[in-house]
């Protein structure tokens, strides 16, 4: 039987420059993370938790804004923060290439498409936790529509099992009264962000119920708010169409 191979993932390799790196943490400390709390004051809760780790690893959360990035890099020891990828969608900002850019030098955003060739560039962010870098992914894979968590999908137990890093879950609250999806003007209102004990795979477990446990310790940290689901995206969108993220 004759099969394909996946094109390799193109990733530019300045965002991860050295003079690059330096000018971006200094645009996050003294431009982003100001702006960012002028109208978002921002709380984390048990970031302890975080501190106990050695090497990379990866961070999830829910996904209800398209700050969330930035909430969750903010709140990162800056070891992880200056030495982390931001997973997004491939079909998204990087279809315009100026947004990709400002992307890319502000929170080192990873390309990886919704629509089929992800595993490529799952394979390359293998190689960077295999090197001490961590990884930012939001498994629902799409926004949320209602402000409540919806299904994680495996991609990003993928990485955890395959890689053998850890998985931090969080759970950010606020951010969807700040800026939803169908808002185009952020608007003031405090948010925080909880984090959880790092979860690894236990023996046998596959990617399915590694992700399902992870996304039901992001649940118990919503408390209440985490009985309630999103709503599922339209059928046949790339949003919710395979395992990713």
């Amino acid at each position: 039987m004759e099969t394909t191979s996946q094109p390799p993932v193109k990733l530019p390799s300045w965002p991860r420059a050295r003079t690059v790196r330096g000018a971006r943490a200094i645009l996050q400390t003294f431009i982003i993370f100001p702006l960012m709390g002028a109208f978002s004051p921002l709380t984390v809760i048990d970031r302890y938790r975080v501190k106990t780790i050695k090497g990379g690893a990866i961070f999830v959360s829910n996904h209800s804004s398209a700050l969330d990035a930035v909430v969750m890099l903010q709140a990162l020891p800056s070891r992880f923060r200056f030495r982390a990828f931001v997973v997004a969608a491939a079909d998204s900002i990087f279809k315009r290439k100026w947004e990709a850019m400002l992307t890319e030098l502000l929170i080192n955003t990873f390309p990886i498409p919704r629509a089929g060739g992800a595993r490529p560039a799952l394979d390359r962010l293998k190689e960077h936790l295999s090197h001490g870098w961590s990884v930012v992914i939001f498994p629902e894979g799409t926004l949320s529509r209602t402000g409540n968590i919806g299904t994680f999908k495996k991609g990003a137990a993928i990485l955890a099992i395959d890689a053998t890093v850890p998985i931090v879950p969080a759970y950010v609250d606020g951010l969807y009264e700040v800026f939803p999806r169908f808002r185009r003007i952020p608007r003031r209102h405090s948010a925080s962000i909880t984090f959880g004990d790092p979860l690894s795979p236990q023996p046998g477990e596959d990617y399915d119920t590694f992700i399902a446990r992870v996304e039901q310790a992001v649940r118990t940290l919503a408390g209440p708010k985490g009985l309630l689901r999103d709503s599922a995206p339209p059928a046949g969108s790339a949003e919710g169409s395979n395992y990713w993220y």
